[in-house]
């Protein structure tokens, strides 16, 4: 992720979007002036002996291009060492205590004001904390009571709420997902699923800068990962980072020429049945 040849300005994902629109314009033009556009299908001439028998629906499809990708995302291993997560309102831990029955297996959740409650030690200051911290913290106060060797406490985190990153782009499940500190580019696609839209030698992945006006991105080829069973673009996402899928070129493409012939069409409609009385 350091790699600073791998980065660049954030600018250069809208760039894709402004071209071709002079051969989309051409296309417009040459569509409106056939019946094609239509939404009434040409009807044969009389006497000329064609079927008037309506034709079979185009078959549905069924190609799912990515269907491999997904599932060795799914299914390859890759142990990436986790960054330190630390607790805010509103995360949710758990507390395994053996030795002690009044907080074994207790649930808390952080406050607003950063605290959590529990039997026998009361409120204890737990934002920024890490579970590993909280775990020592929970060990000082109850060693009143208890020989250090007695004690062993675990906390885990189990409902992570407070940090958030974010998947966009050709993807099925996109959204806000909770950030956990071990999040990685592999592990967030594979949950997310390329659709059949997605250019995945093309995936980004941005990260916010404490100055709003300067983004930085790295492009990440999952296609080349899978090809040569390399993990190296594997990164371990940070929190607010962005996954960004985009469009092949011919997704794209389509996409636009879509968003340019909606508010065309009626128009079309309306001329060829004026002209052809259909």
């Amino acid at each position: 992720m350091k790699n600073s040849e791998q980065w660049a300005d954030f600018g250069e994902l809208s760039r894709a979007v402004g071209r071709g629109q002079s051969l989309l314009g051409a296309l417009v033009v040459a569509c409106l002036f056939t019946n094609g556009c239509g939404s009434k299908a040409a009807q044969p001439a009389v006497g000329s002996g064609a079927s008037t028998q309506p034709l079979a629906a185009a078959p549905a499809k069924t190609s799912k291009k990515n269907s491999e990708l997904n599932k060795w995302l799914n299914d390859v291993d890759v142990v990436v060492p986790p960054t330190t997560y630390r607790l805010d309102p509103p995360d949710e831990i758990l507390i395994s205590a053996p030795a002690v029955k009044e907080l074994d297996k207790s649930k808390a959740r952080v406050r607003s004001d950063g605290k959590i409650s529990l039997n026998l030690v009361g409120e204890v200051y737990v934002a920024g904390l890490s579970p590993s911290e909280v775990a020592e913290e929970l060990t000082q106060r109850l060693s009143k009571f208890y020989t250090k060797d007695s004690l062993y406490i675990s906390v885990e985190v189990t409902d992570f709420q407070s940090k958030k990153y974010y998947v966009f782009g050709q993807v099925d499940r996109v959204g806000i997902k909770p950030y956990t500190g071990r999040d990685t580019v592999i592990k967030v696609i594979a949950e997310a699923a390329l659709n059949d839209d997605a250019w995945p030698q093309k995936v980004v992945l941005i990260r916010p800068n404490d100055d709003p006006g300067v983004r930085q991105k790295i492009t990440i080829d999952l296609k080349q990962m899978y090809k040569e069973g390399k993990a190296d673009q594997n990164f371990l996402l940070e929190e607010g980072d962005l996954v960004y899928v985009p469009p092949s070129p011919l997704a794209e493409f389509r996409i636009q020429f879509t968003k340019l012939m909606t508010p065309i069409m009626p128009v079309a409609d309306f001329a060829l049945m004026a002209t052809t009385g259909f």
